[in-house]
């Protein structure tokens, strides 16, 4: 019986292996649109249906320009806005000089869509604007910045995969300490 327990320990091993390769694979997201933030407008093109990000991309440890503008998204075939849906758990990729943001998502089909920057924020972002200029001051230098759409990852996708990871290592210790306890 007490062999039974270390089977848990391959299982574990596998859970966490699972979520690391998810939660690697989260941050990879394929960008399929990059625009310089200075440009304020661009067009781009989906090819299949499906939900995606607008992310906010710069260089780390500068002052980003969150708060002060807002984005309106048009398909260029029919002239209808594409409502934009607010990250509330804001999806953030760190390397050692740059991040990126996911601000918003949108459910789109294929066709060409123009993105422009418009100056109306959202709330929540010029609450952060409000918080940010007390913690870095200066001005923002807004060519570090650019926006990026890229194909969008569920919050739940990603919550579900960093408990894989803890849950795998749970899993695995158990399956090596039961095993001693038992005897």
């Amino acid at each position: 019986m007490e062999q039974l327990f270390y089977l848990l320990i391959p299982l574990g091993l596998c859970l966490f292996y699972l979520g690391i390769k998810y939660t690697i694979r989260f941050g990879r997201a394929k960008m399929l649109y990059e625009m310089p933030y200075v440009n304020k407008e661009g067009t781009f093109t989906l090819e299949r249906a499906g939900t995606y990000g607008v992310w906010l991309s710069g260089k780390m440890f500068t002052k980003a320009p969150i708060g002060e503008f807002g984005f309106n998204l048009v398909d260029e075939t029919t002239g209808r806005t594409i409502p934009l849906f607010l990250s509330i758990m804001r999806a953030r990729v760190n390397s050692f000089t740059h991040s990126r943001m996911e601000l918003y998502t949108f459910d789109a089909g294929p066709g060409t869509y123009r993105l422009s920057i418009t100056e109306d924020p959202f709330v929540l972002d010029t609450v952060m604007k409000k918080v940010g200029d007390k913690v870095i001051k200066g001005a923002v230098d807004y060519n570090q910045f650019t926006i990026q759409i890229c194909t969008h990852t569920s919050f739940v996708l990603r919550f579900i995969s960093i408990w894989m990871i803890a849950l795998g290592l749970i899993i695995a210790v158990l399956g090596g300490v039961l095993p001693n306890t038992l005897v």
